[in-house]
């Protein structure tokens, strides 16, 4: 049977493992959206505050007499320093404190802001998001201080000054978590955040219907207030004299563009970075729209699709693809952290901003305060509880300094000293060392928590262990199958041909008929293949994951062969991995049915281990020899058609382009980016927010990039197209 003291041990030690628990997954980054780590930390948040304030509660009644006989005098006798209990309890308290406080930092910031839209919430605040502050957190400061109260007649030999300090201490957490809930609370109302989705669908209606505006379209920046906007049956519209004003608090990105061509000396003119971050912004105000399940107006637009042909106006340089998916980078950045991250209160207001650091820098001194009291006082008894109490402290003090670090660093923190100085411009030029400390602000380097742009996920259907992670288990658990498989840097061959294509499909018209819809590989002799084939189906009703397990094929076969190593070889190559990883990993961001593509890659993956017997790729055969016998094994009657159809294809372009790889590169190359510009744009919004929360895929890039080119669905192939 347990004796009191097992229970209390044995309470305290689960409290210690939750507490570390806790803090490593509260502070996991956006990878603690995964369901399976949202209920892990939900459970043992749930456990930890009723065992410790059960073993708090049970420590106070052993230690002595109650508060009730003290005050009452019917006792002289204080509890004294030394009394194992009460140390027990003041530390068991302090964990409390800090678990709080860094959850609230960590975890209450991403929870208040909004719900995912893949959680479906809607009609709310902002048309598919929810402004929902953490208000459980309140209840459980109200019940910690409640213990407070209990506890402090048990510890009066800390002293005044020190029961002060600790309380102090304790109750800015509380402070901080009201702040929040009061910003939060006011941004329910904005026009710049609760309601900016409306305003942007309603305003992108308005710019639509007025042609654009211009070579830079008036995209909204920020700066949306309530006096810039009208309501009227059609939605929220915005005033146009306050578009056209120059002077207006309502930035717009014309207006940027404006500034550095009127000011040589100004910092857009200098830095145009600058101007594409402001861009940037802009486009992630936009895809807010599609991401909350709104139609996009300039969807199909002329207008829109010309900007993005144009390079986004990258002001005279020409089209320069590394610029423009560093624009769209920070795009899905603003998006990834906006619903995955605690983001930084600059979205909602300087007040907050100022009061919020002013709290992380008292809660950091608090915590070397009230760690130094623990210390001096011999408050831990124990060595195993005072090693944790000091991680916890130094965790909070981390945290906290984080916040600000990556706080002053981050792109929410440049827009709005963007949005100042574009508004007061003026003000800001008159000042030389005001402006050199804007800049030197400008130039920190913004920590990320999302790369999407340079990773690609790869898979080889041939050699499926080639790109398989050792950790196979764990990365499952947390990301799906896409966690099970490697990736690659992004060279810069793949942005430049995705672009390439891009300005070659959307960018003009051959022989009457519009690029997109052309057949693919125009110097592939189709008729040896006995089908008329384009690049959307093969011809009989066979899907697009045959389309791409075809190609990708006979891309491998190709490169066993191939000695080149040029920027559309490696483009290929990558592209080509990069859609057999979406097939396996990613099906629900190509256009098939997620059930049927995931039957017929098993199918077919099925058919490759039994062609293939053991072999994965790994043995010391050489390439030529390992060419000629897959080719055998794939082009076997008995093989799936897939299977024989690469095989063919792969045989073809080594057999017609021996002697001229290059051309069989750029038919290839051609094929992947163009394959790439197909499968991208998607109704399927859930399936790219998803691909956020998990790290982003670099499909999503091509997909914003197409959807702000206003082009939301695949190409349909034209009627009378016919094979080259």
């Amino acid at each position: 049977m347990l004796s009191t003291d097992d229970f209390v041990n044995g309470g305290i030690i689960a409290a210690a493992v939750l507490a570390i628990l806790l803090v490593a997954l509260s502070t996991h980054g956006p990878r603690r959206s995964h369901p399976a780590v949202r209920f892990f930390v939900w459970g043992s948040s749930m456990v930890f505050l009723p065992l410790t304030s059960s073993v708090i509660t049970y420590l106070l009644n052993r230690s002595g007499p109650d508060r009730k006989e003290q005050c009452g005098g019917t006792s002289s006798t204080p509890i004294r320093k030394g009394n194992p209990d009460v140390q027990d309890m003041c530390t068991l308290l302090l964990w409390v404190v800090l678990i709080l406080i860094i959850r609230n930092n960590a975890d209450a910031a991403a929870k208040a802001i909004s719900a995912s839209p893949e959680g479906g919430d809607t009609g709310v605040g902002d048309g598919g998001q929810k402004i929902r502050p953490p208000v459980e957190y309140l209840g459980q400061y109200v019940w910690v201080a409640y213990l407070i109260w209990l506890c402090i007649p048990r510890a009066v030999w800390l002293g005044p000054y020190n029961i002060v300090v600790v309380i102090a201490f304790s109750l800015l957490g509380l402070v901080k978590l009201v702040v929040k809930l009061a910003v939060f609370w006011n941004a329910r109302d904005s026009f710049a955040l609760g309601k900016n989705t409306r305003l942007i669908a309603g305003y992108m209606a308005q710019l639509v219907g007025d042609g654009g505006g211009g070579q830079v379209p008036r995209y909204i920046v920020m700066g949306e207030t309530k006096k810039h906007v009208e309501e009227t049956p059609q939605g929220y519209h915005v005033k146009l004299d306050d578009v056209e004003d120059k002077l207006s608090s309502l930035v717009t990105l014309d207006r940027v563009w404006r500034l550095a061509e009127e000011h040589g000396g100004g910092i857009f003119a200098q830095r145009q970075e600058l101007r594409d971050l402001c861009l940037s912004y802009s486009l992630f105000k936009i895809l807010r729209q599609r991401l909350s399940g709104y139609r996009l107006a300039d969807a199909g637009s002329g207008e829109a699709l010309s900007f993005v042909l144009r390079g986004m106006d990258s002001v005279g340089a020409g089209v320069n693809p590394d610029r423009m998916f560093r624009v769209l980078v920070d795009e899905l950045w603003f998006a990834s952290d906006f619903y995955y991250s605690p983001i930084p209160l600059y979205v909602f207001g300087r007040w907050s901003v100022t009061l919020n650091y002013l709290l992380s820098v008292l809660i950091i001194v608090g915590a070397i305060a009230v760690g130094w009291i623990f210390q001096a006082e011999d408050v831990i008894h124990n060595t195993p509880y005072k090693v944790i109490t000091f991680s916890l402290l130094l965790a909070v003090v981390l945290v906290e300094a984080s916040e600000i670090a990556a706080g002053v660093s981050s792109n929410w923190t440049k827009m709005a000293l963007l949005g100042h100085y574009i508004q007061h411009e003026s003000a800001w030029r008159r000042s030389s060392c005001v402006h050199a400390a804007l800049a030197a602000v400008l130039r920190l380097r913004t920590a990320r928590r999302w790369r999407p742009n340079y990773k690609l996920g790869q898979n080889s259907l041939l050699e499926p262990r080639r790109f398989l992670k050792r950790t196979e288990f764990i990365s499952e658990k947390k990301y799906g199958r896409a966690g099970l498989m490697r990736s690659v840097e992004v060279s810069p061959a793949v942005r430049d041909v995705v672009v390439r294509s891009l300005l070659r499909s959307y960018g003009g018209i051959s022989n009457g008929v519009p690029a997109v819809a052309r057949r693919v590989g125009g110097k592939i002799d189709w008729a040896r293949f006995g089908s008329q084939r384009s690049w959307a189906s093969d011809g009989d009703g066979g899907s697009t994951t045959e389309l791409i397990l075809t190609w990708h094929v006979a891309t491998r076969l190709f490169e066993m062969k191939s000695t080149l190593a040029t920027a559309d070889m490696i483009a290929a190559c990558q592209l080509s991995y990069h859609c057999a990883y979406l097939v396996t990993a990613a099906p629900e961001l190509l256009p098939d049915s997620v059930a049927w593509t995931e039957k017929r890659y098993k199918e077919v993956s099925a058919d490759v281990r039994a062609a293939l017997g053991k072999d994965d790729g790994s043995s010391s055969e050489s390439a030529a020899g390992r060419y000629e016998r897959l080719v055998a094994s794939l082009s076997a009657g008995s093989r799936d058609k897939v299977l024989r159809r690469g095989a063919e294809l792969g045989r073809h372009l080594v057999e017609q382009y021996g002697a001229d790889e290059a051309s069989a590169c750029r038919i290839l190359v051609d094929f992947w980016s163009e394959m790439m510009l197909y499968v991208a744009p998607s109704e399927n919004v859930k399936g790219h927010v998803e691909a956020m929360a998990r790290g982003g895929e670099f499909i999503t890039l091509v997909w914003a990039l197409l959807l702000h080119a206003g082009v939301t669905t695949s190409p349909a192939e034209a009627p009378g197209a016919a094979a080259p």
